[in-house]
């Protein structure tokens, strides 16, 4: 899991240091410990076989999909009896170093191509689109009217690293001035959601999804670009059930819940 301590680059926050990997109420996980694949690694990582003949499958997945795949891995077990599903969330390039580095995962879902590219595939597929929003505290105290007004150098401003999908697309709508303007550079989405939420800063820019799940907690609105990020589903391992898993994803049933979720078809 992504370490609670602020990245170096915060340069004048308001208040409390925000805590990482916020989860809303209600979202069923089960988290996957970076020591597993210490403990694990001899028997074969966290998936697999399981007591009375259990089986299991650990996916990694992207910050942006913490709420829409709790949903999906419930409808996921209710639809296979006796499988278990482990989700851990983080933001994609830290996910594709701990693959890399033999952390047992058997699914990425990452939130871009290039980020999906890290890592050594069986099979890799196009499952969903998201877009880019502004997010700002309720009443919206800065004024922030659109993505121009958030070069203003009066605006606290957070956005995602730049080596993080959303990050990366932030500076592709936005160009080279939107990424000077930042005044904190967060791991993840969730990171920024939450320095917003904690009135830390003015603004902050997430995907579209975020902004729906908050609903009346922040102001904001989607950014007005045609650029999109593609999320990638990729299947890491040979488990039968990380493939069920994967088609799973790309059936009409949890192609609904990305869509109610605000996500884009692919």
């Amino acid at each position: 899991m992504p370490r609670s301590n602020d990245p170096p680059g915060d340069r004048r926050l308001r208040g409390r240091s925000a805590p990482r990997g916020v989860v809303p109420p209600g979202v069923r996980l089960a988290v996957v410990l970076a020591a597993c694949g210490a403990v694990l690694a001899a028997a074969g990582g966290c998936a697999g076989g399981g007591e009375g003949g259990r089986r299991g499958v650990t996916i990694f997945a992207a910050s942006s999909l913490t709420d829409v795949f709790g949903d999906i891995a419930a409808a996921f077990e209710d639809a296979h009896p006796g499988v278990d599903v482990t989700l851990q969330f983080a933001g994609s390039s830290r996910l594709a170093t701990q693959i890399n580095a033999g952390a047992p995962a058997d699914v990425f879902a990452a939130a871009d191509e290039r980020t999906a590219a890290q890592v050594e595939a069986h099979r890799v597929t196009i499952f969903a689109r998201n877009r880019l929003a502004i997010v700002t505290p309720p009443d919206n105290p800065a004024g922030v009217s659109g993505l121009a007004s958030l070069t203003d150098g009066d605006l606290l401003l957070a956005l995602c690293a730049s080596e993080v999908p959303c990050g990366a697309l932030a500076e592709t709508v936005g160009g080279p001035a939107l990424g000077a303007a930042a005044d904190t550079r967060e791991p993840n989405v969730r990171g920024v959601l939450t320095k917003v939420l904690l009135g830390e800063v003015d603004a902050g820019v997430v995907y579209a999804t975020d902004l729906a799940a908050t609903g009346d907690a922040v102001g904001g609105t989607v950014i007005d670009h045609p650029a999109t990020t593609a999320y990638p589903l990729v299947l890491l391992s040979d488990n039968a059930e990380a493939a069920a898993f994967v088609d799973f994803v790309l059936s009409p049933r949890a192609q609904k819940l990305l869509a109610a979720a605000g996500f884009e078809a692919p």
